[in-house]
């Protein structure tokens, strides 16, 4: 699906296939449009149809998953065991492996972004409840556009059962982000921002110190051999 390509600009402006019509991509601040990834093929359609449609050549697209903390550890015969219930060796391993895996997982994603010289910011996120940290996220960097693959058996929906990841982020995003859903490469549903996004707050002067913020982690995956395999095959799939 990486293969399909747009108009001369890369962009696809108002046509018969669910694309947007107005001309946000030329607009809209830099580093203003978020991309939630995850496994899931829906989240490859919709970095595609984001940078389609919502970005120009040279801008900057924020990619962010969330991750969940691991509550038990499978074992060689096919089980599980708590985490609790694991030696503090085993347990950091276990959690250093997941965190490798979701690095990786940016790999096919920024290689994407770069063959279409888009810039990438990739955050990951640690929280039980993906769709209220999605949220924070998006009100805390003024993001303006929120774009969601559609749910499907393999995706959030299986990830976290009854919990509709897509229909929570359009009914959570604070009003000044617009959040569209991407299913097949066009637009399931759309949630319209209905106000414009707050000034930014100003800058210090040089004499005042920031207040610290915790920010999330924002991943630069490791080029360990297991990386540098996965590569290949994960394009693979595109």
């Amino acid at each position: 699906m990486w293969n399909q390509r747009g108009n001369a600009n890369g962009n696809h402006r108002g046509n018969a296939n669910g694309n947007v019509n107005d001309n946000g991509g030329d607009q809209r601040r830099d580093e203003a449009v978020l991309v939630a990834i995850d496994k899931d093929k829906s989240s490859q359609y919709a970095l595609k149809w984001a940078i389609d449609n919502l970005l120009s050549k040279g801008q900057t697209v924020t990619l962010i998953h969330v991750k969940q903390r691991p509550a038990s550890i499978p074992t060689p015969m096919g089980s599980h065991v708590a985490v609790s219930d694991v030696n503090d060796g085993v347990a950091k391993a276990f959690k250093a492996q997941v965190d490798n895996q979701a690095k990786e997982l940016f790999l096919p994603f920024r290689a994407f972004c770069t063959r279409k010289d888009i810039k990438c910011k990739e955050i990951i996120l640690e929280d039980p409840d993906v769709s209220k940290v999605i949220c924070d996220f998006v009100k805390a960097n003024l993001i303006e556009a929120l774009v969601v693959g559609a749910c499907s058996r393999n995706g959030f929906v299986k990830r976290f059962k009854a919990t509709d990841v897509p229909t929570n982020l359009s009914k959570g995003a604070p009003e000044f982000c617009s959040v569209y859903v991407i299913s097949k490469g066009k637009i399931q549903s759309v949630r319209s921002a209905t106000a414009p996004p707050p000034n930014p707050p100003p800058r210090p002067l040089p004499n005042q110190s920031s207040p610290v913020i915790p920010t999330p982690v924002d991943a630069h995956p490791m080029q360990t051999k297991s990386a540098r395999g996965l590569l290949p095959q994960l394009l693979g799939c595109f």
